[in-house]
């Protein structure tokens, strides 16, 4: 089983919520923001074991601890772990279009590469459109270099561009 890693946008600690309901919020997300050839199965990314899916809620507003509010998805993430932790696949991120432009994708980013870099892991490396420019721009900005391309990686006409963020682990 995946290990799920639910935060609070606003308290950054772990949240003893329903994961089933979360999950369902990423993965109309996931159908909302993607197509269909690009979306993820997460019925089977949450089955194994490599995988950590981070999910950032919205629960401002709860009325007390014991009964939550709904929490509202903000951005869930996909890391796979490669090479014995050393490294790590970056397959998806994804901010919900209510919370685009905040700098979410930036710290969620930041957030996890240091908690990676904790469990000693080295790189994290990732695969984007090369049509994707904000992707890349946040990508660049937070140190990733380009690697490699390959043409009609995504589909017909659409370059797919490697890139990798290494950093020395703590």
């Amino acid at each position: 089983m995946a290990n799920v890693i639910i935060k609070s946008l606003h308290a950054g600690e772990k949240l003893p919520l329903a994961k089933d309901d979360l999950i369902r919020q990423v993965q109309y997300v996931e159908k909302k923001t993607f197509p269909r050839r690009d979306a993820m199965d997460f019925d089977t990314e949450v089955h194994k074991r490599n995988v950590d899916l981070v999910i950032i809620v919205d629960d401002v507003g709860a009325p007390d601890v014991l009964t939550p509010a709904r929490p509202i998805l903000v951005a869930y993430m996909v890391f796979a772990h490669l090479k014995a932790g050393k490294a790590v696949l970056l397959h998806k991120i994804c901010v919900s279009e209510d919370y685009r432009r905040r700098g979410i994708a930036r710290i969620v980013l930041e957030t996890q590469a240091e908690r990676l870099k904790k469990q000693g892991c080295t790189k994290i490396q990732l695969w984007v459109d090369e049509g994707n420019m904000p992707a890349r721009i946040l990508y660049k900005v937070l140190g990733f270099e380009e690697v490699s391309r390959v043409n009609d990686y995504y589909a017909v006409g659409r370059t797919g561009i490697q890139m990798l963020w290494g950093f020395s682990p703590v």
